[in-house]
């Protein structure tokens, strides 16, 4: 028998909760539930009118941890009672002129499918050994993505006793943007209220907080728990594999040659270039940190153009 999915959302920006409510509303057309995380008690948010919301619970939290401590939260008082579950926010992203368009990208890459039934949905209810799936050409590379993040990743690492070390983590994948389908247990980790800790205040910071940690860490703790993390372009070549006979070892192959060879349409040529030479992206963090705010905006347009010349 079929159990009801949760669809998880932290909600910062009312407006923008608006649209996504209407797009949550006509993606299913079975039971599932909504546990919305907000910072304000009385913040009044549109309703997701569905005749197959089954519940709909609402946590207050702090705003701290950006979209990922609410999500946590979440996950602690909802830790039983289901076992798939899809992660979304209202991600805004104003320091980018595409932040819209890239939310939508990501919402609806995960909310896509037929007959009023998202696609991965149907997927991970077909594989059991799926435990986490990330929006299209999503499920990027961590090489030289944990620079900023090295101390805070391995102090989450630590905190819920992995047995993973920054070396291999960088070997690995993970879910770019933090929205995903999930099975509960694969991410069961992340329930843990001590992991709190170590989400500080709020400052504005584009980099190396623990929700950024976690970010990097979704796919990964999902892997070692034995389940496969994978993107919504890899579910067709999966499907062809029979769940009762084809070794995960199958499934990892098939799914690395479909996210391999996608190409993110958000990765900017900036992004890039701090890839390439991680200690500018250290040196520029510092500047953002640290200096006045007219100083990191004209050095920021300045090597924007230089790596969008080059």
């Amino acid at each position: 028998m079929r159990g009801v999915p949760v669809v998880f959302v932290h909600v910062h920006y009312p407006d923008v909760w608006a649209e996504m409510a209407a797009e949550i509303g006509a993606a299913f057309s079975r039971p599932f539930g909504l546990v919305l995380t907000c910072r304000d008690e009385g913040m009044e948010l549109a309703a997701v009118d569905s005749p197959h919301l089954a519940f709909c619970e609402r946590v207050t939290v702090e705003n701290r941890g950006r979209d990922v401590l609410p999500f946590m939260k979440a996950l602690q008082a909802r830790s039983t009672g289901f076992e798939i579950g899809l992660k979304l926010h209202t991600k805004r992203s104003t320091h980018r002129e595409d932040g819209e368009d890239w939310r939508r990208f990501l919402a609806r890459s995960l909310l896509a499918g037929g007959g009023g039934n998202p696609f991965v949905l149907d997927a991970m209810e077909r594989e059991p050994r799926i435990g986490l799936v990330a929006p299209e050409a999503h499920l990027l590379e961590l090489r030289s993505r944990i620079v900023l993040n090295r101390r805070i990743t391995r102090r989450m690492i630590d905190a819920m006793s992995l047995d993973l070390d920054l070396g291999a983590l960088e070997t690995r994948r993970f879910a770019a943007g933090s929205m995903f389908w999930f099975r509960r247990d694969a991410l069961l980790p992340f329930a843990d209220p001590s992991l709190d800790r170590l989400f500080v205040a709020e400052r504005g910071q584009l980099d190396g907080t623990a929700a950024h940690a976690a970010e990097r860490l979704f796919a990964a703790v999902a892997e070692t728990r034995g389940y496969l993390a994978t993107a919504t372009e890899a579910l067709e070549p999966l499907s062809h594999l029979d769940p009762a006979k084809a070794p995960l070892d199958d499934l990892r192959r098939v799914s690395e040659r479909a996210v391999a060879s996608s190409r993110n349409p958000f990765i900017l040529p900036l992004a890039q270039f701090w890839r390439r030479y991680p200690v500018a992206l250290v040196a520029a963090h510092y500047l953002y940190a640290y200096a006045p705010k007219p100083v990191w905006r004209t050095a920021r347009a300045m090597l924007k153009r230089f790596t969008v010349d080059r």
